[in-house]
């Protein structure tokens, strides 16, 4: 959204760049119907700039921001639209998980292995979770790592507990490289959009009104309706964890709850959905997506 969109702005020095350009920059974002990614960059935009700012002040950052010389925040300037903050009301029903479930459980390769691990560790942060390197793996746990809301600081080690299929579905990544969902031989993780595309091609067909980001608001009202308690499908999904409680006297990992909560999870979308959803033939193509030889 900015470098590709905007060389001519992209080209100037930081220190450079003004509130106007920053205006041009999320209302393309806008007026392309990304009201709500407008927000997001804007955040980005203008925590990097705050982080060189700050530099002078704050011995954590990275010394490599002074370079830059900021003196101003030109994105400080610009206001975020609160409508597009509005959060998605739309969460994936029990009935469309199982039938979501159903249908990728029984197609082949890496995109389906993907959007298995995704839904069985309990809808992760897709951003978060594609980041998974093969170092952070073990044969029942994988971690990822948390940074949403911290900036300037290190992330949070968010550790999940994997079921016997959530495992089955990791082995299906070919183990090269440091990155376990990877277009590149493990060099590098995929992008987020690459993500959303893999999940829209394999699963829009069947699913009418599928998008992604619903799986994990769908989850987390599964287990609420299942009386998981609001604590534990917090810890499970890394949201919420916050004040001087969690940070300083809870040492807890809450592994057995997470699990079981998964097992919760599991054992609601085992059940068979109402109605059967129609396979793509599209999406049982691509089998060799990330290296995956076909057997």
């Amino acid at each position: 959204h900015v470098a590709e969109a905007w060389p001519r702005i992209a080209e100037k020095p930081a220190a450079e760049v003004r509130s106007d350009d920053i205006l041009d920059i999320l209302g393309r974002v806008i007026e392309r119907g990304h009201g709500r990614t407008a927000n997001k960059l804007r955040a980005y935009l203008r925590a990097a700039y705050q982080c060189a700012i700050d530099v002078g002040a704050v011995a954590t950052l990275p010394v490599a921001f002074r370079a830059f010389q900021i003196e101003s925040n030109p994105v400080a300037n610009t206001k975020r639209d609160p409508a597009f903050d509005m959060a998605d009301k739309r969460p994936m029903s029990t009935e469309e998980l199982r039938a979501y479930w159903a249908f990728i459980k029984r197609i082949d390769g890496p995109r389906s292995a993907f959007l298995r691990l995704h839904l069985l560790t309990g809808g992760q942060r897709v951003q978060q979770l594609i980041r998974l390197r093969w170092l952070d793996t073990t044969a029942d746990a994988i971690t990822i790592y948390d940074g949403k809301g911290r900036p300037g600081r290190p992330a949070r080690t968010h550790i999940v507990p994997l079921l016997a299929k959530a495992t089955a579905a990791l082995r299906e990544f070919p183990r090269v490289g440091e990155f376990v969902i990877s277009t590149s031989g493990g060099r590098l993780p995929i992008e987020p959009s690459t993500a959303s595309n893999w999940a829209h091609e394999t699963v829009a067909e069947a699913l009418s009104g599928f998008q992604l980001k619903r799986v994990r608001s769908g989850v987390e009202t599964l287990l609420a309706a299942n009386d998981i308690n609001r604590e534990v499908r917090g810890h499970l999904q890394s949201l919420g964890i916050t004040g001087v409680q969690y940070r300083h006297y809870d040492g807890h990992d809450y592994m057995p709850q997470k699990r079981q909560a998964l097992e919760v999870l599991m054992s609601a979308i085992e059940q068979k959905p109402k109605a059967k959803p129609n396979p793509s033939t599209r999406a049982k193509s691509n089998r060799n997506d990330i290296g995956v030889t076909p057997r």
